[in-house]
């Protein structure tokens, strides 16, 4: 009673009379008086709290300037993809095929070719998985859209083409509202042809290989080729194998011999010329011939390696010894990589990274450059992410549409959303992004501390003027040393935003979009996925990822998210009554 009468007399106002209080009254009393000092601490701290700096809103994060190609022909565009819906009329007069510059790639090149793909000496089950597998679209009704792979391992060249056509279905040209009325348009059918759509599927599919060849070539010179076994050389020329057939199978198999025991096994025709809209026409012409034959899917990469420069892709490569197709056929990063921006970099982070200390002497290893090829139109998550092996970057993150391919350890799958609007990142998550790319341009490690010299460096990046520096270095510097998690929640308060991580903000949110894998067998695939965005670990509600590579993968983008899957068409549909999976 004592201690508690002289905190009243200390900090009562002067009318209080404690002399004639009892213990409880004191005590009553005190209790008062604390709630009041707290209410007016915390109003004292909040005056103190400087505001908010005044900084410009920032503009949208630095996530790569558009696309420019300052070495192409001014005159030398994409040609608009075709409608969807579009059906040529039986009157409409065929638009002559460019011929273009025909040539006969000489056999020295063609070796070169082929040890750039498959390396000096490859399994020859694993180039026999190439030699007998080309562009078809699925049979499954309710997937007409989807493409077809017959045999595994080209599944990093089925994917991102899945993704571009994707594109043309939903989005469109992105523009009018034909495009933001194309997804509502599909519901829960997104790759089911409508109508006469069917009539449409060459053109899209040329427009998206069109795309791909565009985007990999530095120059206005395009090579559209047409790969053969070389034991059949008329056959480059002449009517197309049927793929799975006997006669296909052989000829694959020979040829498969042949380049395992270092020859090239191989022959290439084909045409160059200087318009994409001429090269678009030519992929047109050949969708419904040599392109479905056995070597479609390997004549379209040659086309892409060709019209890139065979040089230039090795000096893409953090090791340009490595062969672009791998065990069993799988692709290699570098072949994805190409396949998606147009250049065959060797990992999947955000710009280039120094392997040592000093740059003089370290090592340079190169991901996705925002700044020469823009933002990805069709992003990419991996498996391997959970497993600590790699961190994919922001950009392939959230590309510029809410297109995704999934690499997993045996496929490529292709996951899509079907509403622009839910790719798209909130304000707190722009700054955010923006900070964390800064941040890993000065970060000594993995991107959880920098030095405290290049504090200066990255508020300049932030568009944060010199005269914050001071502010700044009080905040954020412990030991010369800067955290990731301190320089995030700066920022963002800097901006105006809640400091809290991104993905927690989005909590309650939910996401709808779909997985289709065209892989037969077992046979091709339509799935539903639900996300509901959470900011609790799922495995504290009961529906965690641990042992289920397809949730821990999405988790990398959507952290903590619950995940749900409905079977649409194909395996596993016929189970449709008994709900979904929780995955």
């Amino acid at each position: 009673a004592g201690v508690v009468g002289e905190s009243l007399r200390a900090s009562g106002p002067a009318a209080m009379d404690i002399s004639q209080m009892s213990e409880e009254e004191q005590l009553k009393a005190a209790m008062e008086l604390s709630l009041q000092d707290h209410a007016g601490g915390a109003a004292a701290q909040a005056a103190r709290q400087p505001a908010p700096s005044l900084v410009p809103s920032p503009a949208p994060p630095d996530r790569g300037h558009p696309r420019k190609f300052p070495r192409k022909d001014p005159q030398d565009a994409l040609p608009p993809c075709p409608r969807a819906s579009a059906k040529k009329k039986r009157s409409e007069c065929e638009a002559a095929v460019p011929t273009g510059e025909k040539f006969d790639l000489p056999e020295g090149e063609v070796l070169e070719l082929v040890r750039l793909i498959f390396g000096d000496k490859p399994e020859i089950q694993d180039a026999e998985r190439w030699l007998d597998v080309g562009f078809q679209f699925s049979p499954l009704a309710g997937t007409e859209w989807g493409l077809w792979q017959r045999h595994g391992g080209p599944c990093g060249v089925f994917a991102p083409v899945q993704g571009f056509i994707v594109k043309s279905l939903l989005f469109g040209t992105g523009e009018g509202s034909e495009a933001d009325n194309a997804s509502a348009r599909r519901g829960d059918q997104p790759l089911a042809c409508i109508g006469a759509e069917e009539d449409a599927r060459a053109a899209v599919l040329a427009h998206a290989l069109a795309t791909m060849l565009f985007h990999a070539a530095p120059t206005s010179h395009y090579t559209v080729c047409q790969v053969a076994p070389a034991g059949n050389p008329a056959g480059a020329l002449a009517a197309v194998l049927a793929p799975g057939s006997p006669e296909a199978a052989a000829a694959a198999s020979s040829s498969a011999t042949a380049i395992a025991s270092g020859s090239c096994g191989l022959v290439v025709t084909g045409h160059h010329v200087k318009r994409i809209a001429d090269a678009q026409q030519l992929l047109e012409e050949a969708v419904d011939s040599w392109l479905a034959g056995p070597c479609g899917v390997l004549s379209f990469v040659c086309s892409v390696l060709l019209s890139r420069v065979m040089a230039t892709v090795r000096e893409d490569m953090d090791d340009p010894t490595t062969p672009l197709i791998g065990r069993f056929g799988h692709c290699s990063q570098e072949l994805v990589n190409l396949m998606l921006i147009g250049e065959a970099t060797s990992n999947v982070f955000d710009g280039t990274r120094w392997l040592g200390d000093d740059p003089s002497s370290g090592f340079l290893v190169k991901g996705v450059d925002g700044d020469r090829v823009g933002v990805p139109l069709v992003g990419f998550l991996s498996e391997m992410e959970p497993m600590r092996y790699l961190q994919v970057g922001t950009l392939y993150n959230t590309p510029g549409l809410p297109d995704m391919g999934d690499r997993f350890a045996d496929a490529l799958h292709f996951d899509f959303l079907p509403e622009e609007i839910d790719a798209q990142l909130s304000p707190e998550a722009q700054v955010e992004q923006r900070a964390k790319k800064i941040f890993n341009d000065n970060a000594l490690d993995e991107g959880s501390l920098a030095l405290a010299s290049s504090l200066g460096t990255m508020l300049g990046a932030l568009g944060i003027s010199a005269d914050h520096l001071a502010q700044a270095q009080r905040d954020l510097v412990r030991e010369e040393v800067i955290l990731w998690e301190d320089f995030r929640s700066w920022a963002c308060r800097q901006f105006g935003c809640s400091d809290g991580p991104a993905a927690s903000q989005a909590a309650g949110k939910k996401l709808k979009f779909f997985l289709y894998d065209g892989q037969d067998p077992p046979g091709p695939s339509l799935r539903s996925v639900l996300l509901e965005l959470s900011d609790i670990d799922p495995r504290l509600a009961g529906g965690g990822s641990e042992g289920d590579a397809f949730a821990a993968t999405l988790h990398t983008r959507w952290p903590n998210a619950v995940v749900q899957v409905l079977p649409l068409a194909g395996a596993g549909s016929e189970n449709i009554a008994l709900g979904t999976t929780s995955l």
